[in-house]
This record gives structure tokens, C-alpha cells and sequence, in this order.
């Protein structure tokens, strides 16, 4: 019966287009390239494991007087203001 480990290979061939786009991504957070593709894996196990909170919508597919959401006090505009005004950043704390 063949090992585990024989069947782990220890070198991975990447699509250029995903290579493209985690490089891309380790420019933007200033990480260098095999930090970035080990923390998207780890991002990967930890929402496989549930650490990161999903949202459940839900579908109401008429919309009659009873069902129409309330319409919204704001301009869309001063609500883009709003989200811009935060900084995005983030953290991640959570044990694999």
C-alpha cells in the first residue's frame, strides 16, 4: 500500500493565469510571493473549518406591497462616501 507521503508531490506546476494573480496579490500586501499562496491556503483550511462567518440570504422571488423593502433615507451616493471613509485593512486571527 503506497504512503501517504509517495503520494504528495513535493513540487506543483501553477496555471499562469492563478501565478499572475497571486502575484498580484502578494504586490498589493506587500508580501512576498510564497507568503501570499500560503496564506490563501491557510484562508482556504480556516473557512473549510468554519472560522469564517457565512450569510445566509434569503430569496423572495414576487415582490408585492408586503415584501418591498423600505426604501432607503440616504442618497447612494453619501453611502459610498461612508464606506470609503474606512480604512481597509484587516486582520486575521484564527488557529488551524
Amino acid at each position: 500500500m503506497a504512503d501517504k507521503l509517495d503520494l504528495t508531490p513535493e513540487k506543483v506546476r501553477i496555471k499562469d493565469s492563478y501565478r499572475e494573480r497571486i502575484f498580484a496579490e502578494s504586490q498589493q500586501l506587500g508580501k512576498s510571493y510564497l507568503e501570499t499562496l500560503y496564506f490563501i491556503i491557510d484562508c482556504y483550511f480556516a473557512f473549510r473549518k468554519g472560522a469564517f462567518p457565512t450569510q445566509q440570504v434569503a430569496f423572495t422571488p414576487i415582490n408585492t406591497e408586503s415584501n418591498k423593502l423600505p426604501s432607503m433615507t440616504s442618497t447612494p451616493l453619501a453611502q459610498e462616501k461612508e464606506e470609503d471613509s474606512e480604512p481597509e485593512t484587516f486582520s486575521l486571527d484564527f488557529d488551524l
